[in-house]
Order: C-alpha cells, then sequence, then structure tokens
C-alpha cells in the first residue's frame, strides 16, 4: 500500500521510526509492504517511494525536506491531487477552523483515497468529515485524534459495541498534567512549561493545552461519535484558567448529552483522577453494559500518538484488502 504524508512534526518523524524499525512485523501482517510515497510540510512536498526512511527523517531535522534531491515546491493539496498513492496521512496541527487540515482530507476523498488523521480539529470543524468519508466511498480513521495512545474508538467499534455510552469524563491532555506535576515537585510554572516543551511533549506554543482547548476537542470528537451531535468548539464550556492551575489540581474533561465541559479539579473530587500524574492520561466510559470502564496510559506524547496512528494504517490496509478481495 502507498501513502503520503500531509505534516512532518513530532508524530511525522515517529511515525517513519516505526514503519521502518516495524517493516518486518508490518509485512507478516498484511502480506505487503507501506511504501511512503511522499511527504509535504508547509516547505513543499519530497518524493520518497524507494527512499530509505532515515534518509528523510535525517533531512527534516537537519537542513530540511528541501535538502533532498527530490524535492520541490509543491504544496500538500498539490501532492494529495497528483502523486500517486491509495492512502493520506494527515498529522498537521490543529487549528481554530480546522484548516488546512479539512481541505487536506476532502481533497483526499475526491482524488479517490483514504484518510488517516491524528489532527483533531478536522473531526469538529463544520465540515462533517465522517459523512463526507461515507459519501465518497472512502475509510477515515482517527484513533490518535482522542488520548493519543489509549485506543478509545477501537474499544468502541470492537470490544463494546452493544453498549450504550451514558457518558464519558477523564484527564485528555497529558501537558497540562506534566506541568501541574512538575510543579508538585517544585519548579515554578514557566520552568514545567519549559522542560514540557523541551522533552517535546509539548508544542512550542503550548496554550491550547493548557487552556483547555486540547481537551474541549477531544471531548467534542467523542460527543459527535457517541451522541450524533454537531457540535464545535463555540459549544464546549471551558472553564480553565492558567493561572489557577497549581499542586493537586488536575484539568478534567466531562461529556454526556448535555454537552463537553473542561475544568480543573481537585484531584480528590474525583477517586479515579488520583493516580494521574506527569504524561499520563485517563478516559472512564459509564455504559449500561460495562458499568464503569478505565483506560489508562502513564505515559502519552508522539511516540504513542503515532503508534495509535500507524495501528490505524493497518487497519485501513486490512478493510482495502477485504473490500478489494
Amino acid at each position: 500500500m502507498k501513502i503520503q504524508l500531509i505534516g512532518l512534526g513530532s508524530i511525522g518523524k515517529n511515525l517513519l521510526r516505526l514503519l521502518s524499525e516495524k517493516s518486518e512485523m508490518i509485512r507478516e501482517i498484511l502480506g505487503e509492504e507501506i511504501q511512503v510515497v511522499s511527504v509535504s510540510d508547509t516547505t513543499g512536498t519530497a518524493f520518497t517511494e524507494g527512499m530509505a526512511i532515515n534518509k528523510i527523517i535525517s533531512a527534516k531535522e537537519g537542513g530540511g525536506l528541501k535538502t533532498l534531491p527530490s524535492f520541490q515546491k509543491m504544496t500538500s493539496l498539490e501532492a494529495i491531487r497528483n502523486v500517486e498513492s491509495d492512502l493520506v496521512v494527515e498529522i498537521t496541527q490543529s487549528t481554530r477552523d480546522g484548516r488546512p487540515g479539512t481541505d487536506h482530507a476532502l481533497e483526499a476523498f475526491s482524488a479517490g483515497k483514504d484518510l488517516v488523521t491524528a489532527n483533531k480539529s478536522i473531526m469538529i470543524s463544520d465540515i462533517d468529515i465522517i459523512g463526507k468519508a461515507k459519501e465518497s466511498g472512502r475509510l477515515v480513521r482517527y484513533e490518535a485524534t482522542v488520548c493519543g495512545g489509549l485506543p478509545v474508538f477501537n474499544l468502541m467499534d470492537y470490544s463494546i459495541r452493544t453498549a450504550t455510552i451514558r457518558s464519558v469524563e477523564g484527564v485528555f491532555n497529558a501537558t497540562s498534567t506534566f506541568v501541574i506535576s512538575n510543579m508538585e515537585k517544585g519548579l515554578d510554572r514557566s520552568s514545567a512549561i519549559s522542560e514540557a516543551v523541551r522533552i517535546g511533549l509539548a508544542e512550542h506554543d503550548p496554550s491550547d493545552d493548557l487552556r483547555g482547548i486540547d481537551s474541549a476537542r477531544k471531548g467534542l470528537i467523542l460527543h459527535r461519535r457517541i451522541f450524533g451531535s454537531k457540535l464545535t468548539l463555540k459549544d464546549a464550556e471551558i472553564d480553565v484558567n492558567e493561572e489557577n492551575m497549581g499542586p493537586g489540581m488536575r484539568q478534567v474533561t466531562e461529556v454526556d448529552r448535555a454537552g463537553v465541559r473542561v475544568s480543573l479539579k481537585n484531584r480528590s473530587q474525583k477517586r479515579y483522577v488520583q493516580m494521574v500524574e506527569g504524561p499520563s492520561m485517563i478516559i472512564r466510559f459509564n455504559t449500561d453494559s460495562f458499568d464503569n470502564l478505565t483506560l489508562f496510559t502513564e505515559h502519552d506524547g508522539p511516540l504513542e500518538s503515532s503508534a495509535a496512528v500507524l495501528n490505524d494504517i493497518l487497519l485501513v490496509a486490512l478493510s482495502r484488502k477485504g473490500r478489494q478481495g
């Protein structure tokens, strides 16, 4: 299967490393290789079919994709339109209006390509991406959009399909927890934020994480999926003041039929939250059949998110084989 990457930040680079490290396992699962045929970022596009993956990573971490001989000043949209591939992996950064991610998704469907994304804003924009995929007869998977490496949608798709989900809650943002945990160890807020950026857990501008925007996006994706709503970011109730972050607090997201709420709560208010510290995440499903079903990870970051993206790529590849067979 031929794939093209749109976006080459921390998740993209980790995804390339996993594709290289797990190539033999991938061949055993799929009976074929996954070929990366192009990689695009804001500077342009490099044609990478047949290229060693470590060469792509070295270029990105060195002088940029432009140092590759196959580089062209081709935009991401042009690459999706003109490069032959089966699947577009859209892993650009989330934005307030979803663009350019939504443009990439629609262009992929128009070109007859399936989509895997880690971009949260695509899934809560004014455009119904899942609906557009169905109209085009294309596949779309988005496991990494909610709680990184936790198998949230795989759980819903395969393990609790017969259950009615009443509500979901948890700590969905590892950056805010990491910052507060370091404050609990004695660091001031500024130093704790700088450390989160240094280790690659947070973006250079982590304001969406610290102000509850990232958590709200994840909650909205869940609300749309579970309750069939069309809620967008303006509909979420976000009561998070970065200045109020401090020891003992956690950024908690609550999702039920009434909507999505993000607020800072004392750890003692929620028993299950007491185990959340450092770069950890927890999500708790309240259902009619499985009661309170909880997923927890001690560490969430770009590697875990890229692993979720890779798993989605494999699921798409397997589905295509079934569809084409």
